[in-house]
């Protein structure tokens, strides 16, 4: 049988259109293979398009190859070839590699064989069909063996393909599945014309075949230079846009999975937004896409001559009325021509509080929660600057060492803590009490006028001192000196002010304490 189908390759056929057959064939399953992994890949409608040239592919290959290799079959007499047989073969063979095609796309391993093996039946049905379509002087026969050996041989080639190629995406594999998808389109018409006996009879008058050996070969050259050069084309630039499309899609993704509110404006309209803004706008599903920037925040209008803005600070304010601390950074992109501005915008409430928080450890007394002599100098500084008078009044507790040691420090800090709350009570909101150490306090008292001048709240002070304190079911007595001095009577600067309170201070110590006195 070998012998015999060698016989049908070199000598009933011209061995140059042989070859060019089998090239059509391998070029037609390469492509084919291409444009199926194509249309795989896509998710939309335009999925069925991809699939149609698939089918197209396939069809057109596997008909180009078997009017090919007719076209150079030598039989001994003039053959010609009906249209109408000749353009159904064609159809048949589009019709069923449709049909393989849409049953390919699924990840299935049974609908893969299934396609394969409808795959199989587009190479037979076309082939037999495109016999059909031969029209010379006698009787066209067939050898029942050789026609199953043919298809079969046809089918398990096909199958082989479609696995190998689903195997994986790899050099090696595509090229494998590509040979036997050739192997399988060639062995079957070749076995199959094999199959074939033309009984030449000269007595019998043949019907005129209405389409000549040349167009039949300008229809095929045609078909398959059509096939293979438009997939190709089409699949290359086609991939790029679709990789394009990825890209996009990708960088959307980012775009919406950042924890970073980012919008996207012309001029003050918003055209993009991702779902980190929405949620800190408080938007939920609303449409934020035309509304304009300057409702949710304050910037100046972005244009080309301000076009970078790095963490500004500001306030966003939300659909439902509340306001958000956020830093906001900007930067221009041109698309199509058109300027845009890229908007981050990120909440930095968390951080604000936090350097509140430490602002405050900055400047205030851990055990009482009373500005420190940190933030005591920061205030006098200022008082001083708008040179505007103000007194300082510098308190020390009196009897408060006999507390720590009788009772203990646990018992003294108590105790501090009850001062303060008691100084507070007694002292206007608009001056400043610090703690500076120990069990000295310090009281910027800022002078209104027609209000208490700073002696009489010294002698207040003095008076709140009187009343024991309940510490810890303790009852403890202590008093406080106050030295007290005036800007700018008293001295000409906040330095030499709190050396002469303190000076007013020991004075008042040491001529009697629970008392106040006023520098001279």
């Amino acid at each position: 049988m070998f012998i015999r189908m060698l016989d049908c390759l070199t000598v009933d056929h011209s061995p140059s259109l042989v070859a060019l057959a089998v090239v059509v064939a391998l070029f037609s399953g390469f492509t084919f293979y291409r444009v199926l992994d194509h249309a795989r890949m896509r998710s939309d409608h335009g999925q069925i398009g991809w699939s149609l040239m698939a089918a197209f592919v396939a069809g057109g290959g596997i008909w180009a190859t078997h009017f090919i290799a007719v076209l150079g079959f030598q039989p001994g007499t003039d053959i010609g070839y009906d249209v109408a047989l000749t353009l159904i073969s064609a159809l048949q063979a589009m019709i069923f590699a449709a049909l393989a095609t849409l049953l390919l796309l699924s990840k299935s391993p049974i609908a893969a064989l299934a396609g394969a093996l409808v795959l199989g039946a587009a190479i037979g049905i076309m082939h037999f069909t495109g016999m059909r379509a031969l029209v010379f002087s006698g009787t066209l026969e067939w050898d029942p063996t050789l026609v199953a050996l043919s298809l079969a041989m046809g089918s398990v080639l096909a199958v082989a393909s479609i696995f190998v190629e689903r195997g994986g995406p790899s050099l090696v594999q595509s090229l494998a599945a590509t040979v036997l998808f050739g192997a399988a389109i060639c062995i079957l018409h070749f076995t199959a014309m094999e199959a074939a006996v033309l009984r030449v009879d000269p007595s019998q008058v043949a019907r005129s075949g209405n389409l000549s050996a040349f167009l039949l070969g300008l229809a095929v050259a045609v078909v398959a230079g059509a096939i293979v050069i438009f997939s190709l084309v089409t699949v290359m630039f086609d991939r790029r846009a679709h990789q394009a499309t990825a890209e996009a899609r990708g960088i959307r993704s980012i775009f919406e999975s950042t924890q970073i509110g980012i919008l996207v404006c012309q001029g003050d309209t918003i055209v993009s937004a991702n779902k980190t803004f929405h949620q800190l706008a408080g938007l939920g599903g609303s449409t934020i896409e035309g509304r304009k920037l300057c409702e949710f925040l304050d910037l100046p209008v972005l244009d080309h001559r301000k076009p970078h803005l790095h963490d500004v600070e500001t306030e966003l304010l939300t659909d439902s009325g509340m306001s958000v601390d956020v830093a906001v950074s900007t930067a221009p992109v041109r698309t199509d021509g058109t300027l845009s501005h890229l908007i981050e915008v990120r909440d930095i409430s968390e951080q604000k509080r936090a350097r509140s928080d430490m602002l405050h450890l900055v400047n205030h007394d851990a055990l009482t929660g009373l500005p420190n002599r940190r933030l005591l100098n920061a205030e006098l500084k200022n008082e001083a600057a708008f040179e505007r008078p103000f007194a300082l009044l510098w308190i020390d507790l009196d009897r408060f060492k006999e507390v720590n040691d009788t009772h203990g420090h646990a018992i003294g800090d108590a105790l501090l803590r009850e001062v303060a709350l008691r100084f507070r009570f007694v002292l206007d909101d608009r001056h400043l009490l610090a703690r500076v150490g120990g069990d000295e306090f310090v009281v910027l008292f800022r002078s209104q006028p027609g209000r208490h001048d700073p002696t009489q709240a010294a002698a207040v002070l003095v008076d709140a001192m009187a009343d024991s304190f309940i510490v810890e079911g303790k009852i403890l007595q202590v008093g406080v000196s106050i030295g007290l001095a005036c800007y700018p009577d008293d001295a000409a600067s906040a330095e030499d002010l709190m050396r002469k309170a303190d000076a007013a201070l020991y004075h008042a110590k040491k001529t009697g304490r629970s008392r106040w006195h006023q520098a001279a």
